[in-house]
């Protein structure tokens, strides 16, 4: 390790701590549960050792629960954290994302990897539960604030020339990623996947920070706009380990950061805003599929090479690609159901765009 960054491929070979496992959130709404099932294929597909808890919250539908637990994972409920103050947030789906704080309490494991229900494995990944870390210490990747789409929510500092991933090039920014700082914008994490050692006394003291009715607290909380992803970067601030994009590869990374993107090294995509289950592509016609093996037809258009942040086009075929890519998993999620004989898919099936 050098200052607050890692490189995850260079502990392959370590041994991990004796329990391990990811964890991802379902609180309110099922919403998720297609990006869910997908998620626990592909860590399948590509041959996790570990196994995925789903924390929900105790108002999630009773169907969303049983269509998890009929894919045979776990189903954790935990009680949902909500602040006592005024609070800022740039999105209404944030308002729960504070009880994903909980995954602290989780200290029947040795380690946990939070991973978002929005995301997808292209590869194994998990050397993350390989890397040394302190008791206090998580790792994550830097959050992208490029802001390059000009979203009026966002700080002034937010801009390419802030933001903790415009310095790194090529192979570099895998094998040596830039470190993370204690002040400034390259402090700032992504909160969709923390690599992080339980504790029961953490949560204690997240809890009472979040629940405090201390004016100092609320004024710090109120300056948030991403819940989980500010809390956890002001809990760890100078704390955080800095890992490579290619665990936590944002769908805009494609054409924001040419100056080191590659589809092939990605191990997890992240599918952040417009989620793909939302609008399903035109199928391929049974000869198209006979010649391409995709069951669904996929339009790059002028993003099939676009990189640095060309924006301004439609905003559908920027992200054709990898919505491409979640939908032909989907494809293999389902067909897993069907030999499984999974009796939730037309529920599943119902949170997804019909096409």
């Amino acid at each position: 390790m050098t200052g607050l960054s890692l490189n995850p491929l260079e502990y392959i070979s370590h041994p991990a701590p004796k329990k391990c496992a990811w964890v991802v959130f379902l609180l309110s709404t099922p919403s998720y549960l297609p990006g869910i099932l997908v998620l626990a294929y592909t860590l399948r597909k590509y041959h996790s050792k570990y196994p995925l808890i789903v924390a929900v919250n105790p108002s999630l539908p009773l169907d969303a629960i049983r269509a998890l637990e009929g894919y045979g994972l776990e189903v954790r409920v935990v009680q949902p954290l909500i602040p006592r103050g005024e609070i800022h947030l740039i999105a209404e789906r944030f308002v729960d994302t504070w009880t994903k704080a909980a995954v602290f309490g989780f200290d029947d494991y040795d380690r946990v990897c939070l991973i978002d229900g929005d995301m997808m494995l292209r590869q194994n990944m998990d050397e993350l539960f390989n890397i040394p870390l302190k008791p206090d210490q998580v790792a994550a990747t830097f959050a992208c604030i490029c802001n390059l789409d000009k979203s009026a929510w966002a700080p002034s500092e937010w801009t390419r020339e802030n933001c903790g991933f415009t310095p790194s090039h090529g192979p570099s920014a895998i094998h040596s990623p830039i470190p993370a700082q204690p002040t400034g914008t390259h402090s700032l994490l992504n909160s969709g996947l923390v690599v992080l050692t339980p504790s029961s006394h953490l949560l204690q003291r997240i809890h009472s920070l979040v629940e405090s009715t201390a004016s100092a607290d609320q004024a710090r909380i109120k300056e948030w706009s991403f819940p989980d992803q500010d809390l956890f970067a002001d809990i760890f601030r100078g704390r955080w380990i800095s890992i490579p994009w290619i665990y936590n590869a944002i769908k805009t990374m494609r054409y924001w950061h040419g100056n080191f993107y590659t589809d092939e090294e990605v191990r997890n995509l992240h599918y952040i805003c417009k989620k793909p289950w939302k609008v399903r592509p035109e199928r391929n016609t049974p000869e198209e599929r006979k010649r391409t093996g995709k069951v669904y037809r996929v339009d790059a258009g002028d993003y099939a090479d676009v990189k640095d942040g060309d924006v301004g086009r439609d905003e559908g075929r920027a992200d054709a690609v990898t919505h491409g890519w979640w939908w032909e998993e989907y494809e293999g999620t389902k067909e897993g159901m069907r030999r499984g004989g999974y009796t939730w898919d037309e529920y599943v099936e119902g949170l997804t765009d019909r096409g």
